[in-house]
């Protein structure tokens, strides 16, 4: 044990000058394209290799309360020899196949601000001054429940990882048992108006996208998505140049442009910007039905362009929609 704690401070203090001259950067993901059928396995396979680099990148694969790192050894096209189990940061054992995997270069390998780390960060946080995010901590010998968190809205938020739950679609506010026609009103949409509904995500959860509902019109309008943390910075978005509205009284999917893992519990808001035009609709919470949750549409947008908001404060009638996170 003394050895093993010996080596995560190490590994902690490794490339600290080098962390601290980079900004703040998301930590790209991938996930296993087969399953790793033991703790022997010295290769891996990847759906995407973007950024992974022999002799100077570890990976985390988050399919278990406990995780666990690799060393990347060597890169062939999408098939990867990795060392298991490195520095004791998670035990080797089998991963399923669709694992999520965060690739995490040798800058962000330890110090104050490094990505893979022992103990979770925990207090006041600013975001533009952590050099990687998020940040993934396993405990003395890997051998505690993996966190991982994130700086949101000031303050370090972090959860277990939920891998039986990653999987499901998240709907926010909850219809219950009526058809979707029936949830809020179906509203045409204001030009250059975007619309966001708080959501309360009860545990971690790998994002790959948003879904709107749509209201009972079509039209030719488009939409861009948008997730921003409990202080107003965006954390995660679809494509700026929008995607037509498209299915009436249907949950209208778009994928983000990278994939966000979002810890939990925590408190998010889902925002919907539309463009110039006026013959889209879409379903908003109302007065009366679900006005337990705070909502805000602000006007005057640049289509296309996204910077942090002025989170709402209080709920009001036809402002935010219902959602589906993915």
């Amino acid at each position: 044990m003394k050895n093993t704690f010996k080596n995560s401070l190490i590994l902690c203090g490794l490339l600290l000058t080098a962390s601290m001259l980079f900004g703040q950067t998301m930590l790209t993901t991938t996930t296993l394209a087969a399953a790793v059928s033991s703790a022997s396995t010295t290769t891996v396979q990847l759906t995407s290799a973007t950024g992974v680099t022999a002799t100077s990148t570890a990976l985390f694969i988050a399919d278990g309360a406990i995780g666990e790192a690799m060393w990347v050894n060597s890169v062939s096209g999408t098939t990867v020899g990795v060392t298991r189990g490195y520095q004791s940061l998670g035990t080797a054992r089998p991963h399923v196949s669709g694992a999520v995997v965060f690739i995490i270069p040798g800058a962000a390998l330890g110090g104050l601000n490094g990505a893979l780390n022992v103990i979770p960060p925990s207090g006041s946080c600013t975001r533009s001054s952590q050099a990687y995010l998020p940040v993934i901590s396993l405990g003395v010998g890997g051998g505690e429940p993996t966190f991982i968190s994130d700086c949101l809205g000031g303050t370090w938020v972090g959860g277990e990882i939920s891998p039986a739950k990653m999987n499901y679609k998240f709907q926010y506010p909850p219809i219950g048992q009526v058809v979707y026609t029936s949830a809020g009103t179906s509203t045409t949409k204001a030009a250059n108006t975007m619309y966001c509904t708080e959501i309360d995500l009860p545990y971690s959860k790998y994002l790959t996208g948003l879904g709107m509902l749509n209201g009972a019109g079509g039209g030719t309008d488009r939409w861009v998505l948008a997730l921003y943390d409990s202080g107003g910075t965006l954390v995660a978005n679809t494509a700026v140049a929008g995607a037509v509205a498209s299915g009436a009284s249907t949950f209208q999917q778009q994928a983000f442009t990278v994939p966000y893992y979002a810890p939990g519990p925590a408190q998010y808001f889902a925002c919907a910007q539309g463009n110039s035009g006026t013959t889209a609709t879409i379903n908003l919470l109302v007065t009366g039905t679900q006005d337990t949750y705070l909502t805000k549409a602000y006007g005057s947008q640049t289509f296309g362009t996204l910077s942090s908001i002025t989170v709402p404060t209080t709920f009001t009638t036809a402002n935010g929609g219902f959602w589906i996170l993915y």
